[in-house]
C-alpha cells in the first residue's frame, strides 16, 4: 500500500511540474503578445488660435517676410486606410518637420494606391517667415499692388430678410 501512495504521490508531483511549465509558457506568450502589440506609434500635431475680430477688437496688422527656398522638397509618406486629409496633414507636417520651415509654398499632391496601401508624396518649396513688423501705409500699397481685389480688412457678414421688391 506505500507504493501505491508513492506511485500517487509522484503522479501529482509530476501534475504539479507540467502544470508550472505549462503557465510559464503561457506567461512568456503573454509578454511577447503585449510587448509586440504595445509598439504601435502615434504621432498627431496641434495647433492654438484665437479669431480676434469683433465688436471692440482693435490690433495692429503684423507684416512679414517669407524666405522661400529655391529648391523644391518632397516626402513620401505610405499609409493604409487612412483619409487622404488626414494623410495630406501627416506628409506636410513631416515636410515640414525635415526642412525646418515654417509653410511650404504651392504644395502639389501625387497618390498611388495599391490594394489598401497608399503612398502619398507632397512637393513643395520650403519657407520661412522672417522680419515681423507692423503693417504700414507703404505695405498696405504693396499689397494692393501685388494682390488687387484682396481686401486688407476683415468684413462682418450681413445677416437679414432679403426685400421681395
Amino acid at each position: 500500500m506505500g507504493n501505491r501512495n508513492e506511485d500517487q504521490m509522484a503522479q501529482f508531483s509530476l501534475g504539479l511540474h507540467l502544470n508550472y511549465l505549462f503557465m510559464k509558457r503561457i506567461l512568456v506568450l503573454l509578454a511577447v503578445v503585449v510587448t509586440m502589440t504595445s509598439c504601435s506609434v502615434t504621432r498627431s500635431g496641434t495647433s492654438k488660435t484665437m479669431y480676434i475680430n469683433g465688436a471692440g477688437v482693435t490690433h495692429m496688422p503684423v507684416i512679414a517676410d517669407l524666405n522661400v527656398s529655391q529648391n523644391k522638397a518632397s516626402y513620401t509618406l505610405e499609409v493604409k486606410k487612412t483619409a487622404t486629409k488626414t494623410a495630406r496633414d501627416t506628409a506636410i507636417s513631416f515636410l515640414l518637420e525635415q526642412e525646418s520651415a515654417d509653410v511650404i509654398v504651392e504644395p502639389t499632391f501625387v497618390t498611388e494606391t495599391r490594394g489598401i496601401n497608399t503612398e502619398l508624396t507632397v512637393t513643395g518649396w520650403p519657407a520661412t517667415y522672417k522680419n515681423f513688423r507692423a503693417m504700414t501705409e507703404k505695405d498696405i500699397k504693396l499689397i494692393e499692388v501685388a494682390a488687387p481685389g484682396v481686401s486688407t480688412y476683415t468684413t462682418q457678414p450681413v445677416i437679414g430678410k432679403k426685400d421681395k421688391n
